[in-house]
């Protein structure tokens, strides 16, 4: 795959599979500069700040962003205001290409299947001090002079896993790539990446998150989904027309659910003023979270990671049920 996103990793490997700080939804790392993004500025990045698309986002970010001073700007200026004190937040990704190698009896090697594993995400990072220390040429600026601080998985289509050019051409809506995204969702995801910051501890979400107290409270309310997680994946094709039977998916939840559009959660998310429980699957390369979400707060109560999964199961929606069993209300 090539992408003309400058900021977007391409990496090849031979014989083994490589494995990344990536199986989060949600990641903190390098927290030493922390420190550095408090005091300083972020810009934020996207296609055009102004447009009207962008507008419930510039909005969303506007009114939930307090670890730092920020300021928004396009793609095409992020260069510009690389300095030691600034950091950014942006739309990145990387593709791994791994080849394996088949050993023969007698010894020989030839070269075997390819496989490639592609990862999209909203992206918080600074720049390494070294990219600073040489000042009589400038050096053009590379994904190996970021330091990554935060990052947050996005469930793109199969569209924009081959192309990830198409969301940098978008505005920041993501022109309808993006799954667990939209105005209210990215409120929640930056009110959680603001706690995290503040807590200033690393953080990998690949293991099981449960809120006790949170959870009693979703045992006695409506579980909001969007209708994208019926969408089914065919791993071999990428064909995502079918879709899965909601029965079959929902058969062991026996607490309220109901389905609702991207866009009509994004809008609850964003008018009630009340707190409401949703829940967001993601598919990140293979790997696949389930969580469930403060829709006040932005919390994340409850999240599970299952490696080598492509499509929701309802054992995933009945680990859910049978973790709630045992609360009492």
């Amino acid at each position: 795959m090539k992408t003309k996103f400058k900021y977007f990793i391409t990496t090849f490997v031979l014989g083994v599979i490589v494995t990344f700080n990536a199986n989060s939804q949600i990641s903190i790392s390098n927290i030493s500069e922390i420190a550095k993004i408090k005091s300083g500025t972020t810009y934020i990045a996207m296609k055009d700040p102004n447009s009207e698309k962008a507008k419930e986002y510039v909005d969303a970010i506007k009114n939930n962003w307090t670890i730092s001073k920020f300021e928004f700007i396009k793609y095409s200026e992020i260069e510009k205001f690389i300095s030691p004190e600034n950091s950014f937040l942006t739309i990145g990704g990387y593709e791994t290409n791994t080849q394996f190698v088949k050993q023969h009896a007698d010894g020989s090697r030839e070269n075997g299947i390819n496989f490639s594993n592609t990862y999209l995400y909203l992206e918080l990072w600074t720049c390494k001090e070294k990219y600073f220390q040489n000042t009589e040429k400038k050096k053009e600026f590379q994904n190996s002079d970021k330091i990554q601080v935060a990052r947050i998985e996005l469930f793109t289509d199969f569209e924009s896993l081959a192309d990830p050019d198409k969301l940098f051409q978008s505005d920041y809506d993501g022109n309808g790539h993006i799954r667990n995204w939209g105005p209210g969702i990215l409120k929640n995801y930056i009110q959680s990446l603001m706690s995290y910051l503040n807590e200033g501890e690393n953080r990998v979400l690949n293991v099981e998150i449960f809120n006790a107290d949170e959870m009693t409270n979703l045992k006695k309310e409506v579980l909001y989904v969007p209708e994208y997680v019926l969408i089914k994946f065919n791993k071999f094709t990428g064909d995502e027309t079918k879709r899965h039977d909601e029965s079959n998916i929902f058969k062991h939840y026996e607490l309220k659910y109901k389905l609702i559009s991207t866009d009509e959660l994004n809008q609850k998310i964003i008018n009630d003023t009340t707190s409401f429980y949703y829940l967001i699957y993601i598919k990140s390369s293979t790997d696949k979270f389930m969580s469930v979400i403060n829709s006040q707060t932005g919390e994340i109560i409850y999240s599970t990671h299952t490696p080598s999964s492509y499509n929701i199961r309802s054992k995933d929606v009945k680990k859910l049920q049978e973790k709630m069993q045992d609360l009492s209300y």
